[in-house]
């Protein structure tokens, strides 16, 4: 009798005892902060845009059956214009767009008594890039269109001429939109044909252009 008494008292101690550790206060547990990670965003060329550009020109001529002065002479000058176009992202980092422009230049060369310069230049062409986020390399090329005037003391003749340009560029997104570029064309124009009072000169011409730009896109 006595060892079931014995027995239910230790049972009763260990009930309360379990009770008042209940009722202490339990130590609070930090919060763990939830940490998130985000991949950067990819630089997106989608788009249209305007800019201007301005570098410098290399013009050569290269005179046939024998003709004169200007017509057998490099000359070089400033050029500036402006520019537009659009750009399409067809995978992740491919960028097909197409662009016009059109420039002044400041072309002039005299000499023998030939005077050859150059007003106008400008382009359509299509460009096809691969951009490492936001830095765009690209190649170019399409149709080129010049103004041409030769005169001499036998005449004048003024004329707007084609040709075929390619070339390639860098550039690289400033901010979300505005860009700048650096790049080089080549411009062919081929044979073409001066009449000065019915005597016909003829000259291979073309062109290398080297020029930096910004543009806005929108």
């Amino acid at each position: 009798m006595l060892r079931i008494a014995s027995c239910t008292a230790i049972t009763f101690g260990l009930m309360a005892g379990t009770s008042l550790a209940a009722d202490l206060p339990q130590p609070v547990q930090p919060i763990q902060p939830e940490i998130s990670y985000e991949t950067p965003a990819t630089y997106d060329w989608s788009g249209g845009y305007v800019g201007a550009n301005a570098g410098w020109g290399f013009l050569g001529a290269d005179g046939k059956n024998g003709a004169p002065g200007a017509l057998d002479e490099n000359q070089n000058g400033v050029t500036g214009g402006v520019h537009a176009g659009y750009n399409f992202t067809v995978a992740p980092s491919v960028v097909l767009g197409a662009e016009a422009d059109i420039q002044y230049n400041d072309l002039e060369e005299r000499k023998d008594g030939v005077e050859l310069n150059s007003d106008w230049n400008a382009s359509v062409r299509g460009r096809a890039g691969y951009a490492f986020d936001r830095t765009l390399v690209y190649g170019t090329g399409g149709v080129a269109f010049k103004n041409l005037t030769a005169k001499s003391s036998a005449g004048k003749d003024d004329k707007n001429v084609a040709g075929y340009v390619v070339g390639a560029g860098v550039e690289r997104a400033v901010s979300d939109t505005l860009t700048a570029r650096v790049e080089y064309l080549y411009q062919d124009f081929g044979d073409q044909k001066f009449d000065f009072a019915g005597t016909t000169e003829k000259t291979k011409l073309d062109e290398n252009l080297i020029r930096a730009g910004v543009s806005m896109k929108f």
